[in-house]
């Protein structure tokens, strides 16, 4: 699926990964800073608030949340101040958004995109040209992609930010994972671009010879 977005001074872009809104496990709020996971809520949704407005649009690549309820889902929603919130699908697809997603289907068949509140649903991969640049975005680090002699960025989640392949400091290869942990916040695009000025191109397979 094809996503086409050119920025303005009243539309910016951002783009995160890995919330984890909801998920109670110490290893998670913990690593990150919090004491609890309602301090760790109210932490990543405030990290959000400070950057993305209303009209901005959000890209979210998987894992936005787990272990809450159908009420707790739509509060973690109505706290996003950003009403374009474009996700798509991670490894931790909580119960609820499946159940959301699965009422803007025609039968078994998927159909994207679908808006639920402020969340606008997309599929698991996603291809995407921002401000021009043409962008591959995957919950999953991607080792070739399309595009990628010819200067596509890959854009991903999953690992937060523990594979040195899609790390912002590795310099070979135009990848980065932009999950929370990595830069607190989510990335603007401008913030993206600065990275992957930074990174070199790297000949991956013969199909890039």
């Amino acid at each position: 699926m094809m996503i086409n977005l050119k920025e303005t001074e009243e539309q910016k872009v951002y783009v995160s990964s890995d919330l984890h809104l909801g998920h109670n496990r110490d290893f998670v709020f913990e690593s990150r800073g919090f004491v609890d996971v309602n301090t760790h809520n109210n932490g990543v949704i405030d990290s959000i608030n400070l950057v993305a407005r209303p009209k901005d649009i959000l890209i979210l690549l998987g894992d936005f949340c787990l272990n809450t309820s159908h009420q707790q889902f739509d509060a973690y929603l109505d706290r996003i101040n950003c009403q374009n919130i474009f996700s798509l699908w991670g490894n931790h697809n909580n119960p609820h958004e499946k159940s959301v997603y699965k009422k803007g289907m025609i039968g078994d068949t998927e159909t994207y995109p679908y808006r639920y509140k402020n969340m606008v649903y997309y599929p698991h991969y996603v291809e995407a040209v921002i401000n021009g640049q043409f962008i591959v975005m995957l919950h999953y680090p991607l080792y070739v992609w399309n595009e990628q002699s010819h200067g596509a960025w890959m854009l991903c989640g999953h690992s937060h930010c523990g594979c040195d392949f899609s790390h912002e400091a590795n310099p070979d290869g135009k990848i980065l994972d932009v999950g929370w942990d990595g830069h607190k916040k989510p990335w603007s695009f401008a913030e993206i671009q600065t990275v992957m000025n930074q990174k070199q191109f790297v000949v991956m397979d013969n199909h890039h010879k």
